[in-house]
Parts: structure tokens; C-alpha cells; sequence
């Protein structure tokens, strides 16, 4: 049976992979009337609580694919390159990863091409880049950093993926990426896969 491990699922964890999410609130909502009092999204119970940051929980080349979408901006470098890393680690020889993220260049060209005088403004919220006091309640709510293709690319080669290609919305050589990829997404979305 091939493992298919789903990094960032958020509280939309798709059927038949082994779906991974760090916020604090999953362990909330299983408290006993925890999701009344806290006020928690409802989370799926295959959605294991996990911090990739510090490893991934599998044996070396135990893992045949690896989807992450809108994970990666809420890490650092150092942080995006130990989990790109750790990633590289578990997939099994001929197995894939596939990252998704903001792209940047498509944030910057909406702005260059917008006439709103407050273009800027909306050009810094997209962004995302601020910390605020949630960042206390909820770490890596907010994004630590942005990619384009460039660095997207960079990064996976960095971690050991030799051929990083960018790939559109549902193009993939994952079997199943259509119950982890969401259309929602596919305006604002950069999409890097990569073979082992």
C-alpha cells in the first residue's frame, strides 16, 4: 500500500493520505466540549497534529508522494529547507513531491497592473508578512516568507530533487492529486513537483 502524507491539510484532509497540520487548535477541538468553548474549527479526525519542522515521523524512503499547499510561505528558509529536506529523506526512489505556494510574481503583477490608489495596501495584505499577537496564539499564522519560481526551484534543489519542474493546477504525476488540490486556490497558486 503506498503512503501519501499531505503537509499543511488544514482542516480539509483528504481521504486515503496521512494528513499532517501543527495549529494548536486541533488539540482544542478533541477536548471535551473544546470546540464550544474555544471556538475551533471542526478538524477531521485523520488530521494528526505535527510539527514538520522537527522531522517528519516516517523511515527513510517509506513514502511514495508528498502534496503541500500554502505551507511553505509560513516557514523561513532555513525551516522550508529542513522540511524540503526531510521530505527528500522519506519519499522512495521514484516517488514525488509537490509544493504549492503563492506565487509572488503573479502578487506583484496584480499590483502593477491595478489603478486602485490603494493598490499598496492591497498589495501588503496579500502579502501576509505581518506579525501580530495571533502569531503568539497560533505561530506560523502569518507568512514568514514569499517564493516566485525561481526560488521555489531553488529550494527543492537544494534539498536534493535534481529536475524541480513548475506544473499547473491538477498537472501532476501524483494518481490522486484532485482530492488534495483545491481549485479556491488555483488563481494565486504556484505549483513546483519533483521526483526522487
Amino acid at each position: 500500500m503506498e503512503l501519501k502524507l499531505n503537509i499543511g491539510a488544514g482542516v480539509s484532509g483528504a481521504p486515503g493520505w496521512y494528513n499532517i497540520d501543527n495549529s494548536p487548535t486541533i488539540a482544542l477541538s478533541r477536548l471535551p466540549f473544546g470546540r464550544r468553548i474555544f471556538r475551533t474549527p471542526d478538524w477531521p479526525k485523520d488530521v494528526h497534529r505535527h510539527d514538520v519542522k522537527k522531522g517528519l515521523p516516517f523511515g527513510d524512503e517509506s513514502v511514495s508522494y508528498i502534496y503541500s499547499s500554502h505551507t511553505f510561505e509560513h516557514f523561513t528558509w532555513e525551516q522550508s529547507l529542513t522540511v524540503a529536506r526531510e521530505c527528500f529523506r522519506v519519499l522512495r526512489s521514484g516517488g514525488s513531491l509537490r509544493v504549492v505556494v503563492p506565487d509572488l510574481r503573479l502578487i506583484v503583477q496584480d499590483y502593477m497592473e491595478s489603478s486602485d490608489p490603494l493598490a499598496s495596501h492591497r498589495f501588503l495584505e496579500r502579502l501576509s508578512l505581518g506579525h501580530t499577537f495571533h502569531d503568539f496564539v497560533h505561530p506560523g499564522a502569518n507568512h514568514s516568507q514569499m517564493f516566485d519560481e525561481r526560488s521555489l526551484v531553488h529550494l527543492m534543489k537544494q534539498a536534493g530533487f535534481s529536475h524541480p519542474e513548475v506544473r499547473h493546477f491538477m498537472e501532476s504525476c501524483i494518481p490522486d492529486v484532485a482530492s488534495v488540490e483545491l481549485a479556491s486556490r488555483q488563481r494565486e497558486s504556484l505549483y513546483v513537483e519533483a521526483s526522487k
